[in-house]
């Protein structure tokens, strides 16, 4: 008779929060939400390896979620506390649902070019 006990599981494990940082989104200060997420094989309940290890940032004034560069992130995790630019955040959709008015900090539709309500021009590119 054989008996096994383990399998794969995926899991998301929140890291911490950043400074102040320009989101390269709506171009706010704000912090983010770092978060690191990793597909593992548990035997036993006991975790043996990991593998497709992520880093994500979530903006908090906007909501916008991006992928933070794996040295970054690393080193973020290790509480070294490094210096995330624009230039290590990489957008997880391509085709955003919403877009942001940087004046006003309303929800509007990606095909905007300018913001209904205060009239602001929005830099979409």
């Amino acid at each position: 008779m054989f008996f096994f006990i383990g399998g794969v599981q995926t899991t998301q494990k929140q890291i911490g929060t950043t400074e102040q940082i320009q989101c390269p989104s709506c171009g706010m200060k704000t912090q983010f939400e770092i978060s690191k997420t990793y597909s593992y094989f548990h035997l036993f309940f006991i975790p043996v390896f990991r593998w497709n290890v992520r880093y994500l940032a979530k903006a908090s004034c906007c909501g916008k979620l991006f992928e933070l560069d794996r040295d970054v992130g690393r080193q973020f995790e290790k509480m070294m506390n490094p210096d995330i630019r624009p230039e290590h955040l990489s957008p997880l959709h391509a085709f955003p649902l919403y877009s942001y008015c940087p004046r006003c900090r309303i929800e509007l539709a990606p095909d905007y070019r300018f913001c209904p309500f205060c009239g602001h021009p929005l830099d979409l590119g």
